[in-house]
Parts: structure tokens; sequence; C-alpha cells
């Protein structure tokens, strides 16, 4: 399919529009301060990283901050998404 060409009805597409890859996380801040993970997630967005039952101490915001770890792997920043 052309991808200048308009979709017709009861047509969809076969891949995403907005396709994320997993994100390399640095979380900063409350009881999963200094943690590391790679998730499927967009900036902005908020995800929880805790461990065991869901709870609002576990929620985090993905922030446009980039930082470089010790193995030279870019991650976005994670914040506790309530403070």
């Amino acid at each position: 399919m052309d991808p200048t060409e308009s979709l017709r009805r009861n047509q969809y597409r076969t891949t995403s529009h907005h396709q994320l890859d997993g994100r390399p996380l640095l979380l900063r801040g409350g009881n999963m301060d200094g943690r590391q993970m790679t998730a499927k997630v967009g900036v902005g967005e908020r995800l929880f990283c805790g461990e065991g039952p869901w709870s609002i101490a576990g929620m985090y915001l993905v922030t446009a901050e980039d930082t470089v770890d010790g193995d030279g792997v870019h991650r976005n920043v994670a914040v506790p998404a309530f403070a």
C-alpha cells in the first residue's frame, strides 16, 4: 500500500503508525531509585515499575531527560509519578 494513499472504509494498517521499541530507563527517586530497566513506553507515559502487587509507590513517569550509564547505554530518566 502506498503510504500517501488514504485508507478506505473497512481497511486497516498492517503495521502500527507509531511503534515503540524497548526504551532503556533509569529510575530516579522513590523506592526503586537507581534501578535500570527496559520497557516499551513513550516519553510522558506512566509505567508501573514496582515488584509485587500494584501500588502508587511503584508508578513512574518517563521523562525526556537522557543520561548515559556506566556501560555507555543512553537511558531515559523515570521519576515517581506521584510525589
